[in-house]
């Protein structure tokens, strides 16, 4: 099989496994979950989920981790001369875009049993693990962009994780919106508001120095 084909299906089996893992903790209780009822529903070895995943916690809060790599694939493809907060905005909502029901609106027991699933302990530590993950992946599309590495240069970093603290804060908020509404909405809106505080300055290299700071 070539390398292609292979990755693409360990990536689409990967996929399945978090989105099977998400739809019964949000039918049963993440308590009511078992390994062995994900591995059932999506018909693979338990050992198979291990190969992807240390836990159920893990395999719900990769969502937010492929969400990051669909975003830096989106962010690479952007025009050049775009500015940098415009590009991750419009990259952010591709993942939303892309995938079928993502970002509906939502029943409101569902959103209470996600709710409840991501005030679980466990899941909480899962989710900053996650996070740590998909901020790696969005840095590394934003440094390329800028010419730098986000290895000594801390601002790739900054933009990446304000980008994505943004987005699962308005997730967590739109979970929590009585009526249930569209996400995209909210997320665009979430974008814009901070983007207003960076304005220019997310474009903006460490090194730079504006001529009131170059009096100093």
């Amino acid at each position: 099989m070539p390398d292609g084909l292979r990755e693409r299906k360990k990536t689409e089996l990967r996929d399945r496994l978090s989105l099977t893992t998400v739809l019964l903790a949000t039918e049963r209780g993440l308590a009511n979950v078992r390994v062995e009822d994900i591995v059932e529903r999506v018909g693979v070895s338990r050992r198979t989920f291990s190969n992807y995943f240390a836990s159920k916690e893990d395999a719900i809060a990769d969502r937010h981790v492929q969400r990051a790599w669909e975003a830096a694939e989106a962010l690479r493809a952007r025009p050049a001369e775009e500015p940098l907060w415009e590009a991750v905005t419009a990259a952010i909502v591709v993942p939303y875009l892309s995938r079928s029901g993502a970002g509906a609106a939502k029943s409101k027991e569902d959103q209470d049993s996600l709710i409840a699933m991501l005030s679980e302990p466990d899941m909480q530590s899962a989710v900053a693990r996650g996070m740590r993950a998909a901020t790696d992946v969005l840095a590394d599309a934003i440094a390329e962009r800028l010419g730098t590495d986000p290895a000594v240069d801390i601002h790739p970093r900054l933009v990446a994780n304000a980008a994505l603290s943004t987005q699962l804060l308005t997730v967590e908020f739109w979970l929590r919106t009585d009526p249930p509404g569209e996400l995209l909405p909210l997320l665009r809106d979430a974008f814009d508001r901070l983007g207003a505080g960076f304005g220019e300055s997310a474009d903006r290299h460490p090194n730079h120095h504006s001529p009131e700071e170059e009096q100093h």
